[in-house]
Order: structure tokens, then C-alpha cells, then sequence
């Protein structure tokens, strides 16, 4: 409940308004009197006052002199202003210093009720918002960690973004890191025991593992986090202050952070009891080399998956490791299969112009056979996952001399393989959109039959968008592009053609046929009969041949 405060130099007026006013019923706690605006400042010192109700003529400090000073003070009260002059400029003072309020004495009950209870609410809804928006920093801050995460993820699968968004990102993001400075990696497989926990445990093993290299490096490195779809943890590392950084001319970012990579897979170790396996990498450009870094220390930890525990791989030990060739825009989310399941048909289109465009410029640095056949696969197992998961074998979408190249690739240059892929593609598209048509023609058909069986209940659109199991804004746009007329306009045409075969082939009196086509009022029925045919049912009736 909120404080409110009444000064007034007539000691009549302060206690009539403080006993008369139900104020707790306007959302107001505590009342407090005060006789002057001196007094009043002293009650607001002493006490959290939310609103004060004033008189503007006051002896010594006068109404707008006492809100000037309290809206200096304390700018959260609000104010209201009482005057017993009916006097412009008074209004005007007031508005000037964001006085809620002006109201003319003597006010009435009613006046002030409405006045107050307009403002409490203002107040409650200024707090409620503040309260919402604290609310939604607390839960980013509790949820920081995994949102650092979840971006040094999707940065190591290949999500880029422009300089602005991921500047403003990593701000919003609190991590200390800025495009174009040197960056390394660490990769670090939990061995021996760790592998045999659950899920729970693991997430903790990582936490204190985590926990270890921070306390470790912190002198000298940030570190950011995750962990990778191989169940490695995956530390990015970033010099803090490079010329404070080194003790001797000999040492090196990369030589020091060797040093504290063996320290910490000593540490987690000694005080988790458990072995990993650590692989460091050069040094790159971020976030440019993210992706390439991140590759290589893979297929470093893979060369000696099962054969070795508690590994220790430097940058110098992989100086002989090939450059990389892979294509990265068949991995690059989103992916094909991802653009497929969304019914994205174009975009998967650029993807697979994306990813040959890709593979022609790899040829400039290596032999183009073995990235084709990866291509290829990829490929062909991403159309054949849609076909299968849309309940269809590829013989019946894909036409003979498509479906052969399943059973037998037989491309003899990149273009054959392009122009296989988006042929594919498209028999795929053409399929989909059909079976959405179909689908469209019988959610059509379920319509109509249900609207010419219910004619003369209930054929709104709610009642034939739950027939039909569809919203209703969803089914009339499905209606509309089907046929090419609104529902509602089907309807009423059906009602009309109804009531023109009941006029043409019945004795049936107007009133009767009124309710058989929906119109539970007569004049109405007649009225919008004659609107859509120019005359009235009767006079439809009677201009029949007899």
C-alpha cells in the first residue's frame, strides 16, 4: 500500500480529508498531515512518501514552491495541487512542474477519489514495470552462462554474423573479445571415469573442470566456453594485456599457454580424480579462424580417439597435419536438411548453390574428387532422409533417371552432380506443394459438404473452422486461395441459391424457408434475398412461369 501526504495551512481542511476519504479503498496505506510546506519537507525526509496532495496559497513556502523542491528531491512522488483561485496561471505552474493534477477547492469526494485512484494506478503500473523488466535482467543474468555458451556454439558450426550484431553481442554478452584480435583454442575430453557418469554428473564435471582452467589462466587469459556436439569441451582463450603479459623475452602466448594446458589437466587430475585429454591449438583471427582452429583440433583429438588417455597435443606436435578442405557450407547451419523438414525450397536451393559454388573453388587448391563424393552423399542422404520421413519411397516421387543415381552415382563432372542435385530438389518441391494442394481440395470439399448439411444451424466460421479441425483465420485463407472466393461469401451465396430452389420448387411459406436457409428473422431474410437477386422472395416467387 502506498504513503500518502496532505499539507494544507488550514488544519480543518487536512483532518476533514484525511477522515472523510476512503483511502484504502484508492490503494493507500498511510495518510500523513502536515500544516505547512516546511513541515512537509520534514515529513518527506522522515518518511517514503509516494504521493503528496497540496495547497497551492501556503504562508512562507507555497504549493508550487513545495513540488518544485520535491520533484528535485525526490522525483518518484507524485503530485496533486489543490487551489481555491480559479486561476489559469496556478494551472499552469502546475503543469510546468509535472503536477499530476489541479483541482479546484472545494473538491469534491468524487473528484479526488477519481484523481488519486488514477494516479495509484499510474504508480502501480510504473513499479509493475519496473518490477518486470528487473525480473527479465535477473533471469538474463542467471542465464548468462548458457547464452555465452550457446554463442561460442553456434560460432564453431559456422554461424556468422555482421560486424555490428556481433560487436552489440558480445557487449550484451559481457565477453571481452573484438574482432580481428589473436585467438586460441583448447580441446578437452573427459577420460577414465568421467565417461561413465550421467548426464547430471557430467554437466557438473564440467563445471569444475571449467572452474580449474579459469583459476589457472585468469591471470593472463579470458576464456569462453562450451561444450561441442562430441561431448568436448571447447575453450576459447584470448590474451588480456599482452604487455604485462610476459616475464622474459622467451615466452610466448602460445608457449605459456602450453604450460598452463598441462598444469590444468595436472589439477583436474589431482583434485577430480579423473584423466583428460587436452589438444592446443595455433594461434588465429577472430572470429575469422574460429571454424578452421576448431577443425583441426578435432581431427587432432579423433587421430587418437580409443588409443591413448590423457593426451597432451600442442600446435607444434600437428605441423604436418594437411590443410583442410572440407566443405564447410554443407555444415554450415542452416542446413539442407533443416531448410527441407521447413518446406524452404528456395533457400534450399541457394544452400546447394552455396555448397557447389564452394566446391569449384576448392579446386584451386586440391584434388576436386574426394570433396565431390562428400558432396555427393551429403547430398543424396539429405533428399532421401525428407522422402523417407514424408512416408515416401524415392521411386515414387523421382522419375527413372533420377532415381538411378541412388543406386549408382554416375556424375563424370561437378556440373552432372549440380544439375542432378537441384533437379531432385525440385521433384521434391513439385511433390510437396502437390500433396499440399490435394490436402487444400479436401479441406474444400470438407467445408462445403459440412456447410450445405448445416444450412440452417450454425455454419459460422468458427463452428466450420472446428469441423475441420483449422483456425479460422488459417482456413479462410486456405479457402480463399482455392477457389478464389471468401467462405463467408460462399455462404451467403449458397443461402440465396437454396432459398431461389425452395421459392422455385415448394410451396413453402417465406417465413419457413427463411429458417431452413439460416435466417431466423424473416424481414432480415427478405432483405438480403432481395439485395443479391434485385427483388423480393415473393416477388421472385410470382415472376416464375407457371
Amino acid at each position: 500500500m502506498l504513503q500518502i501526504l496532505l499539507v494544507d495551512d488550514e488544519r480543518s481542511v487536512v483532518e476533514t480529508l484525511a477522515e472523510t476519504i476512503p483511502w484504502e479503498s484508492c490503494g493507500i496505506g498511510t495518510v500523513h498531515e502536515a500544516l505547512s510546506g516546511k513541515l512537509a519537507l520534514e515529513m518527506m525526509e522522515n518518511h517514503d512518501i509516494d504521493i503528496v496532495i497540496s495547497d497551492i496559497r501556503m504562508p512562507e513556502i507555497s504549493g508550487i514552491a513545495l513540488i518544485t523542491e520535491i520533484h528535485k528531491r525526490w522525483p518518484h512522488v507524485q503530485t496533486i495541487l489543490l487551489s481555491g483561485h480559479a486561476d489559469f496561471e496556478y494551472a499552469k505552474q502546475a503543469m510546468a512542474q509535472e503536477s499530476f493534477d489541479y483541482l479546484l477547492k472545494p473538491v469534491s469526494d468524487e473528484d479526488l477519489i477519481e484523481s488519486v485512484q488514477r494516479l495509484v494506478s499510474r504508480i502501480q503500473n510504473k513499479w509493475e514495470t519496473a518490477a518486470s523488466y528487473q525480473r527479465a535482467l535477473n533471469a538474463f543474468q542467471d542465464n548468462l552462462p548458457l547464452l555465452q555458451s550457446t554463442m561460442l556454439h553456434e560460432l564453431l558450426t559456422g554461424k556468422t554474423y555482421d560486424q555490428k550484431t556481433l560487436t552489440d553481442k558480445l557487449e550484451l554478452l559481457e565477453l571481452p573479445y573484438t574482432i580481428g584480435e589473436d585467438l586460441a583454442m583448447l580441446i578437452i575430453r573427459m577420460e577414465e571415469h568421467f565417461s561413465e557418469m550421467g548426464s547430471s554428473d557430467i554437466a557438473l564435471m564440467e563445471y569444475a573442470i571449467c572452474n580449474i582452467i579459469n583459476e589457472v589462466v585468469q591471470d593472463y587469459f579470458h576464456i569462453w566456453h562450451t561444450r561441442d556436439v562430441h561431448d568436448y569441451i571447447v575453450v576459447l582463450v584470448s590474451v588480456k594485456d599482452p604487455s604485462k603479459m610476459f616475464s622474459n623475452k622467451h615466452e610466448t602466448p602460445q608457449t605459456m599457454l602450453e604450460h598452463y594446458a598441462a598444469q590444468i589437466q595436472t589439477n583436474v587430475q589431482a583434485y577430480l580424480k579423473g584423466a583428460i585429454s587436452i589438444s592446443v591449438s595455433h594461434w588465429g583471427e577472430f572470429p575469422s579462424e574460429i571454424g578452421e582452429i576448431y577443425e583441426r583440433l578435432v581431427i587432432s583429438m579423433r587421430k587418437w580417439m580409443g588409443q591413448v588417455q590423457g593426451l597432451f597435443v600442442t600446435a607444434s606436435d600437428e605441423k604436418n597435419v594437411p590443410s583442410l578442405h572440407t566443405i564447410r557450407s554443407l555444415y554450415k547451419p542452416p542446413t539442407l536438411i533443416s531448410l527441407l523438414e521447413a518446406g524452404r525450397f528456395q533457400d534450399a536451393e541457394l544452400k546447394i548453390e552455396q555448397i557447389f559454388e564452394e566446391l569449384l573453388h576448392s579446386n584451386e587448391y586440391h584434388d576436386i574428387a574426394e570433396s565431390t563424393i562428400e558432396v555427393y552423399y551429403a547430398l543424396a542422404g539429405a533428399f532421401t532422409y525428407i522422402i523417407h520421413k514424408n512416408g515416401k519411397q524415392l521411386s515414387s516421387i523421382l522419375p527413372v533417371e533420377s532415381y538411378r543415381y541412388f543406386q549408382a552415382p554416375s556424375y563424370s563432372t561437378t556440373k552432372q552432380l549440380m544439375d542432378w542435385s537441384i533437379r531432385t530438389l525440385h521433384y521434391i518441391r513439385d511433390d510437396a506443394e502437390q500433396e499440399l494442394k490435394d490436402n487444400h481440395s479436401t479441406i474444400v470439399r470438407s467445408v462445403q459438404s459440412f456447410v450445405d448439411l448445416h444450412l440452417a444451424s450454425d455454419v459460422s466460421l468458427p463452428a466450420i473452422a472446428d469441423h475441420v479441425h483449422l483456425h479460422p483465420v488459417y482456413l479462410s485463407k486456405v479457402y480463399k486461395a482455392e477457389t478464389g472466393e471468401a467462405l463467408t461469401a460462399y455462404v451467403y451465396r449458397l443461402r440465396m441459391e437454396k432459398a431461389a430452389y425452395y421459392l422455385r420448387t415448394s410451396t413453402a411459406k417465406i417465413f419457413e424457408i427463411s429458417e431452413l436457409v439460416g435466417y431466423n428473422n424473416t424481414a432480415y431474410f427478405i432483405r438480403v434475398f432481395k439485395k443479391y437477386y434485385d427483388v423480393t422472395p415473393q416477388e421472385y416467387r410470382e415472376s416464375l412461369p407457371v
